[in-house]
């Protein structure tokens, strides 16, 4: 059965935190929101029952709070059971979570942009996407050509391998299990 849906402007002390809520939403989670918002305007609307429960988006009730505001922009469902507000309240996350990022239209998105002020992403990150420097986790920048040594000798040779013993003596070596949950082996 579908809710009758209305829209108000709500007094945030109105609003009650579902009892509950399984989703936790951290300080810098909140501030982002609150940054967005800001930047944006409240898009879209704090979902609550008709007694003012919050059911989808308590992250935006916060990040109002945190911003000092008085009111929100609500959509209220009625009619719901406790059990239809339950499931809600767990899908509207889940099936959030159920999408993944194209990392490749991100970076492409990115550069369009040419900007290192997007909420989420640290300066450092767009930076190196807007520049196309990549250094890898070991340090080394592809951006540059690769740089040879001209002379091999025996010091250097013991040197490289010294190098590498000293970087598998800090390894530990990889040990194979089985997942309780999914039955599928994996390394670690």
């Amino acid at each position: 059965m579908k809710g009758k849906l209305e829209s108000q402007r709500v007094l945030l002390s109105a609003l009650k935190e579902f009892p509950g809520n399984p989703n936790v939403h951290p300080e810098e989670q909140v501030k982002a929101i609150a940054k967005s918002m800001e930047r944006y305007g409240q898009y879209y609307p704090i979902v609550v029952d008709e007694n003012y429960m919050v059911l989808c988006g308590h992250g935006k009730k916060k990040a109002l709070e945190y911003m000092g505001e008085k009111e929100a922009d609500v959509t209220i469902l009625k009619g719901l059971s406790d059990k239809q507000k339950k499931k809600l309240l767990l899908e509207d996350n889940k099936i959030q979570d159920m999408s993944f990022v194209n990392y490749g239209d991100v970076e492409r998105i990115i550069k369009e942009i040419g900007d290192t002020d997007i909420i989420g992403y640290t300066p450092e990150y767009l930076d190196a996407i807007i520049s196309e420097v990549s250094p890898d986790n070991m340090g080394v920048n592809f951006a540059e050509p690769g740089k040879r040594e001209d002379t091999f000798t025996p010091e250097k040779e013991a040197s490289d391998t010294k190098e590498v013993t000293d970087i598998e003596a800090g390894m530990q070596q990889a040990h194979t299990m089985v997942c309780p949950h999914c039955g599928k082996e994996i390394t670690i």
